[in-house]
């Protein structure tokens, strides 16, 4: 993934790939072993083609919300779930979860393409996330912060309401997920675990740490839901 501040990079670069991780707590996470998780995955994205099949015909009929939702549970709820636990690292492409390991914006171009999406996995997955974002959903659905507080951030996002998101961070991205009871960061972090991880945005440090954040409301676009039908 490319970053945002070009002056940065070498920090970045070193940063990300040091051997001795930041120490940042987290939860527990259960990981599925390899062979299991891969066979699971492979009904997991059979089940996004038969929601497909099923909502075709009625799809110009429904309104933005119900086609919101659907498209949110494909994401955040069926093949999501199996990526907690993969392994980072800084040139991971795996596509296959629990096995090998998988960059920040891989991690985002990967899920979105297994969710359904028709999309340039790899070249997008290498951009900076702003530019990957704005390659994804229309302007009008993205917001920017520059040195603002979590709190504010939270407090946007929460008037957002429920969906979900593509957030970039000045060196990472990730997904935000607002189930409309909690608000969640979902992402492969070089931090802690260094995994992918799903954890409250409102206390994670790799939010809180990142001076300027972009905000996509994937969810939103009418025109990204009608192209993850078509």
């Amino acid at each position: 993934m490319k970053y945002f501040l070009p002056i940065l990079f070498v920090f970045i670069i070193t940063g990300c790939r040091n051997k001795k991780p930041v120490q940042v707590r987290t939860a527990a996470i259960t990981v599925k072993p390899a062979a299991v998780a891969a066979l699971n995955y492979d009904s997991c994205k059979k089940q996004i083609g038969l929601l497909k099949q099923k909502n075709k015909g009625r799809w110009a009929a429904l309104p933005v919300s119900e086609k919101e939702k659907i498209v949110t549970t494909a994401i955040a709820e069926t093949i999501i779930p199996n990526w907690i636990g993969t392994k980072w690292d800084f040139n991971g492409i795996t596509q296959t979860p629990q096995k090998g390991s998988i960059a920040c914006g891989y991690f985002v171009t990967t899920v979105l393409q297994d969710a359904g999406f028709t999309l340039a996995r790899s070249r997008l997955a290498q951009c900076a996330s702003e530019q990957m974002i704005l390659s994804l959903v229309q302007s009008k659905y993205v917001q920017r912060f520059s040195n603002v507080s979590i709190e504010s951030f939270i407090s946007a996002i929460t008037a957002k309401q429920y969906g979900l998101y593509i957030v970039g961070l000045d060196n990472h991205t990730g997904f935000i997920y607002n189930d409309g009871k909690e608000i969640y960061f979902i992402h492969s972090t070089f931090v802690g675990t260094r995994n992918v991880q799903k954890e409250r945005a409102a206390s994670s440090w790799v939010l809180k740490q990142s001076k300027y954040k972009v905000l996509a409301k994937l969810s939103a676009d009418e025109k990204m839901l009608n192209k993850w039908i078509e």
